[in-house]
Order: C-alpha cells, then structure tokens, then sequence
C-alpha cells in the first residue's frame, strides 16, 4: 500500500495541471482574438496559422506566438472598440542568444469586421 499512495499522488498531480493546458485558447485568425476581447474586455492565448507563420519567418523562430488583446476604451458605434493587442514571439535568435520578440499595437475595430465609422 506505500508504494500504491506516491503513485497515486504523481497520478493526482498530473491531471490537475491538465486543465491548466486545456484552458488555453488558440486563435487561428487575428479576427477571433480581437472580436473575443470586444465581447469579454480582454482575451489571449496562443495564435496560430498565418499570422504566427509570419512571425516565425520573419523572426527565424520556432517558438510559440503568444497574443493577449485588451479593450483600451469604447467607440462611438456600440459594436466597436478601441484594442491593444500584444504578440510575444518566443525563442528567437539574436546574436546575444534566443530571447522573445515583443509588439504592441493599437487599432479600433467592430465586431463586424467593418472600420468604426459612423452612420448619419
């Protein structure tokens, strides 16, 4: 029975760091964080697909692109959002040795897709 229970609790251990795993959200399109931050005040996790190939090329990376994009402030049109979106590239070479790349950027945009213009 005493070597049972150490199984037991290596067991336990490994299945309640899982859900940590499982909760983090991929986005495969730009438009999928940023129109998640625009219903829930903010969003992040782990992108993927075009955008993250871009970022890996450009910055010879083979690490993994992290995105959080958070509401900055509310526009005139209900549906849109002024958004700081933040993208870390990990594991990136530089001559000083691999670090993380880091951008951020502001931009207004509608959960339509659509410029925040307004209509009279």
């Amino acid at each position: 029975m005493n070597t049972l229970t150490p199984a037991l609790l290596v067991l336990a251990a490994s299945l309640a760091a899982v859900p940590c795993l499982a909760q983090e959200r991929v986005f495969t399109h730009q438009r999928d964080l940023l129109t998640d931050a625009i219903r829930n005040n903010q969003a992040q996790g782990v992108m993927q697909g075009e955008v993250a190939e871009h970022f890996a090329r450009e910055l010879r990376s083979t690490g993994t692109l992290r995105v959080q994009a958070k509401v900055l402030q509310a526009l005139a049109r209900e549906d849109c959002r002024r958004l700081e979106v933040r993208y870390t590239q990990e594991d990136v070479p530089t001559p000083r040795g691999v670090t993380q790349a880091r951008l951020v950027t502001r931009l207004d945009y509608c959960l339509d897709g659509g410029p925040p213009t307004t209509q009279e």
